[in-house]
């Protein structure tokens, strides 16, 4: 209960209280529908995406989807384990900052070198082109390395800087290479990630990580949330970048 009210303090949550009130108020005084109606939507607008409820709806749906494409068993030795990047904040300073890797990210090469290290003469394939100097596969090199992954077992793809980029650069990186292709994103990245690699002829088992979409208190999935609108995002992002795929990068 003492969460519930200390939520009730924070800047989203005012912000949702004052756009309710103000809908309210509009409505009660003014004899127009339509100021009415376009002070309840921009209300709606901004109290639903903050809510638990649709959050977890919205990478719900998402992770659902990745949890269909998983059809593989564990990987075989000497399996091709391909991790993507999730991000990277700013410009880091040297090739072992992985602190500056973001969440994403983060959960994916953990999840990927546990995965890699139950798989004997696996190749862990580390994608992303996204920093500085130092970029996010250089960074996603160095956890790997720490958490025991011999440097002789990785390959990087630094260049990269979208997940379409991903699939055709890897497609051209791993050319001739037969062995199976373990494709590790998080969940709710893995449907458009696996349609990338699809379009682009590469058979790959899809093993997502990193699920976000978990059940709240009642009470809790009806609450106004940063962490809940950050997930609504994420979720908008990935129906909207497989639209732009589909219509324009696959075109």
């Amino acid at each position: 209960m003492i969460a519930q009210i200390e939520s009730l303090f924070t800047p989203l949550a005012a912000a949702t209280v004052a756009s309710v009130s103000l809908a309210a108020w509009i409505c009660w005084h003014c004899r127009s529908r339509w100021l009415c109606a376009a002070a309840c939507a921009n209300a709606l607008l901004l109290y639903l995406p903050s809510t638990p409820l649709v959050a977890n709806w919205a990478l719900g749906t998402l992770e659902h989807r990745a949890l269909a494409l998983r059809r593989c068993g564990p990987p075989p030795a000497h399996s091709l384990i391909i991790v993507l990047a999730g991000g990277v904040h700013g410009h880091p300073a040297a090739p072992d900052d992985y602190q500056d890797l973001s969440q994403s990210s983060l959960r994916r090469v953990i999840a990927a070198s546990r995965l890699a290290l139950r798989s004997s003469g696996s190749t862990l394939v580390l994608s992303g082109g996204a920093g500085g100097r130092w970029r996010e596969a250089d960074l996603m090199a160095a956890l790997a390395r720490r958490l025991g992954v011999p440097a002789a077992r990785i390959q990087e793809d630094r260049d990269s800087m979208t997940t379409y980029d991903s699939a055709l650069n890897l497609r051209r990186m791993l050319a001739g290479n037969s062995h199976p292709r373990y494709l590790v994103t998080s969940a709710y990245h893995m449907p458009r990630a696996w349609m990338s690699f699809r379009h682009t002829g590469q058979a790959v088992c899809a093993w997502p990580v990193d699920f976000r979409a978990y059940p709240l208190e009642p009470l809790q999935m009806l609450m106004p949330q940063i962490t809940a609108l950050e997930k609504t995002g994420l979720a908008l992002h990935e129906w909207a970048g497989m639209i732009v795929y589909r219509w324009f990068e696959f075109r």
